[in-house]
């Protein structure tokens, strides 16, 4: 098996299947092994099942757990995980095959690492975006507060230019690290592309999220100008919005919040717009 398929699905850590339809992990996860290899269902059969499978048969295979995750649903009238239909699957149609089956307390690798940027271990664009549909639809089914959070690390580019790209990385790194200790364990976090960050804040009010907002400017400031890994310190500018009556979707949310982070980097960087107004 190719290294990089290797790394996409070797190691066992998070469960976050249950926020997310895994339905669409799942072909996202397939999409991206496509990249790697001819035979993406043959490597993930032997990385979850730790059985070896021709192509055409593991896609058979996946085939019917997802069929069977369809039926289990409409059998109980609730969502399914593929993790509980794969158990099924294998205990209760394929009892013969002596299949050992790898499957901790969490799902599997492949679905996290796919998931997730290489470098900062934050969702990745694509997953962030569909976070944030998601969160947006709940919040305007039940009339919920919804807040987000559009981070753009200052004159990165330049930082680059003058230090290096590993230099780079390790800004990436640390700000990441900053959202990850600073933020609920109820927030999501993305890295939005390059040197942006977006976050998601549930249940949160604008005033609220502009508090957090502003934690989190003055976080990354001293953590950049603290850690000798850094030739110097590094700020950001940060943008807020809130859901309102005229938001369509998630898409208008990071729109209202990248047109703030903007007017931050105007008023001379190192900033936090909270909507349309400057906290700092």
């Amino acid at each position: 098996m190719p290294g990089r398929v290797i790394q996409t699905i070797e190691n066992i850590e998070l469960d976050i299947l249950s926020d997310i339809d895994d339905s669409e992990i799942f072909r996202f996860v397939i999409d991206s092994l496509r990249h790697e290899t001819d035979s993406p269902y043959a490597a993930l059969t032997e990385a979850i099942l730790h059985y070896n499978l021709g192509e055409d048969d593991a896609k058979h295979v996946w085939d019917e757990i997802l069929a069977n995750k369809d039926a289990l649903e409409s059998a109980l009238g609730r969502k399914v995980s593929i993790k509980t239909s794969l158990v099924d699957y294998f205990t209760s149609r394929r009892q013969k095959e002596k299949i050992i089956i790898f499957i901790k307390e969490n799902m599997i690798s492949a679905f996290d690492t796919a998931m997730r940027d290489g470098l900062t271990g934050l969702y990745s664009h694509a997953i962030i975006h569909s976070e944030l549909e998601r969160e947006f639809q709940t919040a305007r089914r039940y009339n919920l507060d919804l807040s987000v959070i559009f981070i753009d690390i200052d004159d990165f580019k330049m930082f680059n230019d003058s230090y290096g790209h590993i230099a780079g990385d390790k800004v990436l790194m640390l700000v990441s690290s900053v959202l990850r200790e600073k933020l609920r364990i109820t927030d999501k976090i993305g890295r939005y592309g390059g040197e942006e960050f977006l976050i998601i804040l549930p249940h949160t009010s604008l005033e609220n999220a502009g508090a957090i907002a502003e934690k989190l400017r003055v976080s990354v400031k001293e953590a950049s100008s603290a850690s000798s890994s850094l030739p110097r310190g590094v700020t950001v500018c940060i943008g807020v919005s809130e859901i309102g009556a005229n938001t369509r979707d998630g898409h208008d949310l990071i729109n209202d919040a990248d047109i703030c982070m903007y007017s931050a980097k105007k008023e001379g960087k190192d900033r936090v717009c909270v909507g349309g107004q400057i906290l700092a």
